[in-house]
């Protein structure tokens, strides 16, 4: 991957960013003016253009703006840093997290953190967990997966065609499939996040996954991670996901007594 000047980095991070915010192609004028940035709109329309014959950007037709590549969206992701969530917000997903006067199950314990990640990020949060035995045996079948937010994904702009969104769902709908595909995805220790093709599967080319493990103690580990279009708001959701994991882990310490 090419290394680009701090001018070139800005400008890219500026059409990607304008992009999550407006879904629509972005021109030079609206980077200049966005961003206040010293130079003209010329010298950015220029740097736009050599940023897209690097294979960053991509210009359609129809329109005299860019869009980020997944080529793009793979250098905006190495090359940014993500400030942490605010302290009121974690808070307030700690108490969402907290266990009420009744014990619940293990099932129900991984949907609500499902539904924290879909309704926090307004995509589609999943929770997974592989007991010890699935670990040693790779038994997908004792694997306990949680989906929420499908509708979030419905609304997008980029799934309005028919034919995307049945192979999405297909995939969705294969846990088993689906299971193995997110563990082999997810990096130990860290926030990971796949875009577009780097996905190997057709139905999942409009994507981005942001995902992370967590562990659950004596229940054995687990994966969180939120699926949304590549244009998802990543200053928010990396972090997002960041600290939500690492509640999760405090939850399955506190909880281990309550949850069956």
């Amino acid at each position: 991957m090419e290394t680009l000047s701090l001018r070139q980095n800005n400008i890219l991070r500026g059409v990607i960013e304008t992009h999550i915010e407006t879904t629509q192609p972005v021109g030079s004028r609206s980077i200049a003016e966005k961003y206040a940035i010293s130079f003209s709109p010329a010298t950015i329309r220029n740097e736009m253009g050599a940023l897209e014959e690097m294979g960053y950007l991509s210009h359609p037709h129809t329109s005299s703006g860019r869009l980020p590549t997944d080529h793009g969206y793979r250098y905006y992701l190495d090359h940014t840093l993500f400030e942490d969530i605010s302290e009121e917000s974690m808070n307030r997903s700690a108490e969402d997290l907290a266990p009420g006067a009744v014990s619940q199950t293990l099932e129900e314990f991984l949907e609500r953190v499902s539904l924290l990640l879909a309704s926090s990020s307004q995509e589609v949060g999943l929770t997974l967990m592989t007991g010890a035995e699935a670990q040693a045996s790779s038994k997908s079948g004792r694997t306990r997966l949680s989906l929420q937010g499908l509708p979030h994904i419905l609304e997008k702009p980029e799934f309005q065609d028919v034919r995307k969104i049945r192979n999405l769902l297909g995939v969705l709908e294969e846990k088993v499939t689906l299971t193995q595909w997110v563990l082999s995805h997810v990096d130990s220790g860290n926030v990971s996040v796949s875009v577009g093709h780097e996905h190997s599967q057709e139905a999942l080319e409009d994507c981005s996954l942001v995902a992370t493990r967590y562990d659950a103690g004596k229940n054995g580990k687990g994966v969180i991670a939120i699926l949304g279009p590549k244009r998802m708001a990543y200053r928010q959701i990396i972090p997002l996901v960041s600290r939500v994991s690492v509640l999760v882990g405090q939850m399955f310490e506190r909880m281990e007594p309550e949850i069956a």
